[in-house]
Parts: C-alpha cells; sequence; structure tokens
C-alpha cells in the first residue's frame, strides 16, 4: 500500500510539473502572434541606454540589468484570455510575490526571485479587459533600483 501511496504522490508531482509552464515558455508561445508586441533587450542593448542616461545612479543601475523582455496583447480578446489562462500557471516556484492587486478589471502582480537582499529577476504581470503585459527584467538589483529606473524612463 505505501508504494502505491508513493507512485501515486510521484504522478501527482510530475503531472502538477508538466502543466506549469515557464517565463520562457510563455514569451516563446505568444511572440510571433498576430496583436502582440515583443521586445527583447539584451546587456549590449541596455548599455547602449546605459551610456545615454544622464545620471551616473541610473547608469550604474542599468548596467546591472542582464535582460529585459516584454510581451504586450492588444486587440484580441481571445488570445487575452488564452494568455491569462497560461500565466495564471507559470511555474511560481523561486519568486516571491511582491505585488498582487486586483480591481475593477485589472489584475496586476509583481514577483520577484532574490538571493539575499539582490533581485535576481522581476516579474510584472498585467491583465486588464483589452490588452495585458507580461515584463521580465534579469540582472542583480537592489530594491531602491527599481525606483531609480522608473525615474529614468519618465
Amino acid at each position: 500500500m505505501k508504494k502505491f501511496l508513493f507512485t501515486l504522490a510521484l504522478m501527482l508531482a510530475a503531472a502538477t510539473s508538466l502543466s506549469a509552464q515557464s517565463v520562457d515558455d510563455i514569451f516563446k508561445e505568444f511572440r510571433d502572434m498576430p496583436n502582440v508586441q515583443f521586445v527583447n533587450l539584451p546587456k549590449a542593448m541596455i548599455g547602449i541606454f546605459a551610456n545615454k542616461a544622464s545620471s551616473e545612479t541610473v547608469k550604474d543601475r542599468l548596467q546591472n540589468i542582464e535582460l529585459v523582455r516584454v510581451l504586450q496583447i492588444e486587440n484580441d480578446q481571445n488570445l487575452r484570455d488564452t494568455f491569462a489562462k497560461k500565466v495564471k500557471k507559470i511555474a511560481k516556484k523561486g519568486y516571491e510575490q511582491m505585488v498582487n492587486s486586483n480591481e475593477e478589471g485589472q489584475k496586476d502582480q509583481i514577483l520577484v526571485k532574490t538571493d539575499g537582499d539582490v533581485l535576481k529577476e522581476v516579474l510584472i504581470i498585467s491583465i486588464e479587459q483589452d490588452e495585458c503585459a507580461l515584463v521580465q527584467i534579469c540582472g542583480q538589483l537592489r530594491p531602491e533600483d527599481l525606483k531609480d529606473m522608473g525615474d529614468f524612463i519618465k
């Protein structure tokens, strides 16, 4: 009986992990579809932005970013609904939830992977009635770095 229960538990764990989506899976699945905008900024491109930054602090912060990927879906309700279902299944193993907002037809989540006090990855998921987005930022960031970059973007 113990063998049977152990086998059943393993099968359930395997089935659960197979149904989970990775962030890479989401980007790969949606990036080439119609009504989808996909932006991939590797470290070299981010370095160009860093060189144009007016503040040395912002330059230093941008140089700690390895990758930024943005996926945005507009004007396609069926695709948006499919995206919403898929991101619910993102394997959240290793992520900590920083923000979870659900108000008036808009759902936003910010998830992070950390190593001590350093953010290794920031994942932003936004789902609205007419559009949705997935943003991934990878690198060596401190929480205050995100505020500085927000100021740079404005």
